[in-house]
């Protein structure tokens, strides 16, 4: 399995958009979907019900194109003493006539405010100074219109009071956004919308795109529009931890394997070694039966052969299993020349099947390991096979050994699975191809599964 494609694979699966749009056709779609099932923070038609110069934050101050000091000083001076200065200018004509007013306490009505200037010199409006002498309820009601949207009397204070005085000045001066806070203001042509950060920032994210930040791809009002910064930190941790998990694993898998191999062979080593004393004892009793053999009858002579022929194949088994734990590669397995027919048609009698080879040599080969895994394919095709059973053979260059039957090998997948399925191996050699395959390796050779109809091919260099 290739962990570094499943690890690229859970770095890339994150939300992508379409890569056609650009920034600008971006930030439109950002300023549309936000825009879209938001309520009205004030509309347009509430809006237009009040003249735009009051709504400026400017309107606090003093207008210093128009006006001096001087001019405020006097219009102070006025409100003192209620004696106008005879020299004064005609643009302050509205702001001694409305100062002597309050000096003298005289009410005005609602025809002076509409004819006259709206704002006051000092600053605020005529109708902001008015009500905060004469706070009267109906006058209150009238002057409305004319007061500035930072007096807590006008009826869209509270609406417009959450903007800062630079942001509500931007969206009046014609900007379509404002990001206050987290709350992103958009207007069109029906009102304002104030759209709250639950809603603005997953399409935002969606998009692939920031509006906040020190580097910007343009900006617009206060927004810093840019394409937004793949944050690969919290994707390489997971990377990190993937990574630490699957080295973890396999050592810890290598560990185990090799634990338990050592463990085999501790134990076939074992074996061995105490074998040699029921061997030697045993041989000693075939000794004796073998030099009193002709005074036995004939049914004990032929249980004597069979005594014989099994002592033969245990010392052999012993000596090649104590040769096999002392290989290494500079000592491979104990190598024997016999000829390859003669080797073939005593594996193949005992199985009761037949072989095909093409012509008949001497080879120079591990004969005995060579039938334990030639024996434990035959068995195997015989157990989990179907049909007929070929072992065909040749042998230019390399010892091909091909065992053939008609049925059909499993998948890697269903190999896996088997793995951890329990089986009945009452009939099986024990050996298993994955031995099979080890033993080749050690004799300098390979084994070949191929599937459908299955085949398995010994392959040994000469």
């Amino acid at each position: 399995m290739n962990f570094g494609r499943v690890i690229a694979l859970c770095v890339f699966l994150s939300p992508q958009i379409a890569t056609g749009q650009t920034l600008q056709e971006k930030w439109q779609s950002l300023f549309h979907q936000s825009w879209d099932g938001q309520p009205f923070a004030v509309t347009q038609q509430s809006l237009d019900m009040y003249p735009v110069l009051l709504l400026e934050s400017s309107v606090r101050y003093v207008d210093l194109d128009k006006f001096t000091w001087s001019d405020i000083e006097g219009l102070y001076t006025l409100s003192k003493t209620c004696q106008p200065d005879k020299k004064y200018s005609e643009h302050l004509k509205d702001a001694i006539e409305f100062e002597l007013a309050l000096c003298k306490g005289r009410s005005l009505d609602i025809d002076w405010f509409t004819s006259h200037n709206l704002l006051h010199p000092a600053g605020g409006s005529f109708a902001d100074r008015y009500l905060a002498r004469s706070p009267d309820t109906l006058i209150k009601k009238q002057l409305a219109r004319y007061l500035t949207v930072g007096n807590t009397d006008h009826p869209l204070h509270d609406r417009l009071s959450i903007l800062s005085d630079v942001g509500r000045d931007s969206l009046l001066q014609g900007y379509r956004a404002w990001l206050e806070g987290n709350i992103l203001w958009l207007t069109g042509e029906q009102g304002w919308k104030a759209v709250p950060p639950e809603h603005w920032r997953p399409i935002a994210q969606n998009l692939n795109i920031t509006i906040t930040g020190k580097n910007c791809a343009f900006r617009y009002s206060n927004l810093c529009v840019n394409q937004a910064v793949f944050n690969t930190q919290h994707y390489m941790l997971l990377v990190i931890a993937l990574v630490t998990s699957f080295v973890a694993f396999g050592i810890k898998y290598l560990y185990v394997r090799r634990r338990q191999s050592q463990e085999r062979r501790f134990v076939l080593q074992l074996l061995t070694h105490e074998l040699r004393t029921p061997m030697t004892s045993l041989g000693l009793t075939v000794e004796v039966f073998r030099k009193q053999f002709d005074e036995l009858s004939v049914d004990a002579q032929g249980a004597v052969w069979r005594l014989i022929s099994d002592y033969q194949r245990l010392l052999q088994l012993t000596d090649q299993s104590k040769a096999y734990l002392n290989a290494n590669d500079d000592e491979p397995l104990k190598r024997q020349t016999g000829s390859l027919d003669e080797w073939l048609c005593h594996v193949c009698e005992k199985h009761n099947i037949d072989y095909q080879l093409e012509n008949d040599i001497e080879i120079y080969v591990p004969f005995y390991w060579l039938t334990v895994c030639l024996e434990n394919l035959i068995n195997n095709a015989k157990i989990h096979g179907s049909g007929k059973i070929e072992v065909i053979v040749s042998a230019t260059g390399s010892l091909i050994i091909e065992v053939r039957d008609d049925g059909r090998y499993p998948s890697m997948f269903r190999t896996f699975i088997n793995r951890f399925q329990q089986r009945d191996r009452s009939q099986n050699m024990g050996v298993g191809l994955t031995i099979v395959s080890h033993l080749m390796k050690l004799m300098g050779g390979k084994l070949r599964i191929r599937r459908d109809p299955t085949r398995c091919i010994l392959e040994l260099p000469l």
